[in-house]
């Protein structure tokens, strides 16, 4: 069976029924408040919710700069900096030197998160459609295949995202809930092992991306849209110019359009990505057992967005 970027996006899909039933459970149960810090730029890798997550999945090992960037790589150093800076000023986070740990008030806070998951998973009703046990488990024989997998790609990001998940004496929605997270870290584990031996930097890639899918065409652009990881217009200028001498973009005036060699590029990316992200699926599952996965995956979508 053939998997490619469509099935992953669908993977990641599943988490919006995730939250809308829980979010129907919360406006019929007081729960607590969500921290207002941690609503700043919810969902971007930049903001403070995600640099809290990287933190209790090093707990009790510090974070650094270099370490949040070896899964935040299109982050800059000095943006990098800046958030975990904040962090340190609300006390969640006591530095030393240049290394940051997770203080009680911070693991406070990353608790009552987690327990407030779990505690509205508890009131959603399982989908009546599907064996959410049968589904937990296929999808634990890949989250563990992916754990064994070689280099490349190797489970860095999945390994830590693993850290901070629920035990096997967790309800079985809550651990698929987590595993929507794991398959994410592992899919930037294949997606970095593809591009990074072509020697380019992050926000390079991204930059080339984005001209790629046609997002932008120009510097100005790619600054409006990813301003957010803390790189100057300036720094994406000299970046597609990088890309130019490389080949793989076209310069016309301001503009930049991909290159036969540049499509090549991407394509073998892709590719690449693709077939490491997979590889564990298909040693932990059998063509029946895979299709089966897709399958209940879909219901669950389903039955929940109706």
């Amino acid at each position: 069976m053939n998997l490619n970027a469509a099935f992953y996006d669908d993977i990641q899909n599943t988490a919006v029924p995730f939250y809308r039933v829980m979010m129907a459970v919360q406006q019929q149960r007081e729960q607590p408040d969500p921290v207002p810090l941690l609503e700043v730029r919810r969902g971007r890798a930049e903001s403070p919710a995600w640099y809290m997550i990287q933190a209790a999945e090093f707990d009790p090992e510090p974070l650094t700069v270099a370490k949040l960037r070896v899964r935040d790589i299109y982050a800059s150093e000095t943006m990098a900096l800046a958030l975990l800076e904040m962090l340190a000023s609300e006390t969640w986070l006591d530095r030393r030197g240049d290394e940051y740990y997770l203080t009680e008030e911070g693991r406070t806070v990353m608790n009552r998160l987690k327990t407030r998951a779990a505690n509205l998973l508890q009131g959603v009703a399982p989908p009546g459609q599907i064996d959410v046990a049968r589904l937990e488990g296929l999808l634990r024989r890949v989250i563990e295949a992916s754990l064994a997998c070689p280099t490349p790609p190797g489970n860095w990001c999945l390994a830590h995202s693993r850290h901070r998940a629920s035990g096997d004496e967790a309800p079985a929605l809550l651990r698929l809930y987590h595993y929507i997270a794991d398959f994410n870290a592992f899919r930037d584990d294949a997606h970095m092992a593809a591009w990074q031996p072509l020697e380019v930097t992050g926000y390079e890639w991204e930059a080339f991306s984005f001209i790629a899918s046609g997002q932008a065409e120009t510097a100005a652009a790619l600054f409006q849209q990813l301003a957010y990881r803390g790189y100057s217009q300036e720094d994406y200028a000299k970046a597609l110019q990088k890309l130019t001498e490389h080949g793989w973009l076209a310069q016309a005036g301001n503009t930049y359009q991909l290159t036969e060699a540049g499509r090549a590029v991407q394509t073998e990316v892709e590719q690449h990505t693709d077939d490491y992200f997979y590889a564990p699926w298909h040693e932990a599952l059998n063509e029946a057992e895979l299709a089966e996965t897709i399958e209940l995956l879909r219901l669950l979508r389903e039955e929940w967005q109706s």
